[in-house]
């Protein structure tokens, strides 16, 4: 009883009534003309064959409406995940900043972020820039693996002399700020300043 329904209402049944149909009228016409109708083969399926078949066009029907919406979304998904691709390239880019911005950059940065009271960041900025500047001019390869003491050492090779005060100045106030317990003020982004241009003044000259 529970099949009854489906047998007398599925798209299959009704393909079969048509047939039945067409099979009744073709014989009419047939008899009318005294020839004998043509024996038509039997093409109806088992109750099962035909839900198979109904299922595997509704997969066909579904995969060719998803082609249609993946095509329509495309332009939109890949923009997505060009924005995606972007934030991760430039996480990845803050890691190196200071091999990417040229010394003059960093000089700038720290003069707007002092003047913004952010005095920390300022006098890193200027840290960047004197790491930079010692980069440019092929005396200290800029390596973010390095620490200060290793980058005062190393300089100290490069010059073949005790580093400068104001590279000292520099390097170590950046050491204090990010690893010690210094409060960066105005005062203390004034004579890194005053340091940097004193170093600009020398390659300068």
């Amino acid at each position: 009883m529970s099949s009854e329904p489906y047998s007398t209402s599925s798209l299959f049944w009704q393909l079969g009534q048509a047939r039945r149909r067409f099979t009744e009228w073709a014989e009419y016409q047939f008899a009318q003309a005294d020839i004998d109708f043509p024996e038509l083969p039997d093409w109806s399926l088992p109750l099962i064959a035909g839900r198979v078949l109904f299922w595997i066009l509704v997969v066909a029907l579904a995969a060719w409406l998803g082609l249609l919406l993946y095509r329509a979304l495309k332009p939109s998904i890949q923009e997505w995940l060009g924005r995606e691709q972007q934030w991760v390239t430039l996480g990845s880019a803050e890691q190196n900043i200071g091999l990417e911005q040229s010394a003059q950059y960093w000089r700038q940065q720290a003069l707007a972020l002092a003047r913004q009271g952010s005095y920390g960041e300022a006098c890193n900025a200027l840290y960047q820039a004197t790491l930079q500047q010692l980069h440019d001019r092929q005396m200290l390869r800029h390596d973010p693996s390095r620490t200060d003491s290793e980058y005062l050492s190393d300089l100290s090779r490069a010059l073949e002399k005790p580093v400068p005060r104001p590279y000292q100045l520099l390097i170590g106030t950046h050491e204090r700020l990010t690893y010690g317990t210094a409060i960066a003020t105005a005062e203390m982004f004034k004579r890194c300043h005053l340091a940097y241009e004193k170093l600009h003044e020398q390659k300068r000259g």
